[in-house]
């Protein structure tokens, strides 16, 4: 399970914030535990089980996933990998205000079971920076945080998967040269190509940055969580191209329609630009 094998990875360890934070600032984390908990889901499984799972995770500037990892266990499988999937399916989350200027942001939510819901407490999310001076553990969130960037900036999308999306769970090994010695899909996207390609994202990625020197055994294993989209996007607005074929379109139609009883020109074209405005 995805769980299983995250719980082996170091958490996102870091220095607390403790900058004053502004209203904006304190409004969005309250979104990002509201969004969170808006994300109901509960395992059949563990109905009438309680505990509290800490969930490390990385988002982006645009509030897109970049990693997640189990902090610390609530006693319960279940109940862990409930709690890796209700972040998963949080996902894109509310992007930060401008005022923070940093490229991602790392944070750990307590989420909180009870029978049969889970509550995400109101000061159960913790927004956490590197401190200037890095410790053994914080070197190596750091190295870890390197890593998923550099495997990203090698993504691609397979063509003939257009249409689809998903989101895939890599754990790969590497050594301190960098070197991958082996990767392995732990959550699927449901596609067989975005999966191939999640898994060869990760070989066009070699070499990886080395470990740093705190690192204590000669392999270590990470796992990233990698998101698809191939889903048509909507125009951004109209373009001239895109205005002389609705206009070319528009006179044909008023010439197969010239002898018939149905609008005329002028009503043919204001009625199927009110139709197509922002298509």
């Amino acid at each position: 399970m995805l769980a299983a094998l995250l719980v082996l990875l170091a958490a996102f360890p870091a220095h607390a914030q403790t900058a004053p934070q502004s209203e904006s600032v304190k409004a969005w984390k309250a979104g990002l535990s509201a969004h969170i908990a808006r994300n109901r889901f509960f395992p059949v499984e563990a109905w009438g089980q309680t505990g509290k799972a800490k969930i490390a995770f990385v988002i982006d500037r645009s509030g897109r996933l970049i990693s997640r990892a189990l902090a610390e266990s609530a006693g319960s499988r279940s109940l862990d990998d409930a709690a890796m999937a209700i972040i998963a399916r949080a996902a894109p989350f509310p992007a930060p205000p401008s005022e923070l200027k940093d490229a991602s942001f790392d944070f750990t939510v307590t989420i909180d079971f009870s029978g049969r819901q889970f509550l995400v407490p109101s000061s159960g999310l913790v927004l956490s920076r590197p401190g200037a001076i890095l410790t053994e553990s914080d070197a190596m969130a750091a190295w870890r945080k390197a890593v998923t960037e550099h495997a990203w900036r090698h993504i691609a999308f397979p063509p003939k998967a257009i249409g689809q999306r998903g989101d895939a769970g890599v754990t790969f090994v590497i050594d301190r040269s960098g070197k991958l010695i082996s990767s392995a899909l732990v959550e699927s996207t449901g596609s067989a190509l975005l999966d191939e390609e999640a898994l060869a994202m990760i070989e066009r990625s070699q070499p990886f940055p080395e470990p740093p020197a705190a690192a204590k055994d000669d392999l270590q294993s990470v796992t990233i969580l990698v998101t698809f989209d191939g889903t048509p996007r909507p125009p951004a607005g109209p373009s001239p191209e895109r205005e002389k074929l609705l206009q070319s379109w528009i006179e044909d139609q008023a010439k197969l329609n010239a002898k018939s009883l149905g609008p005329n020109d002028t009503k043919l074209n204001s009625m199927l630009r009110s139709i197509c405005r922002g298509c």
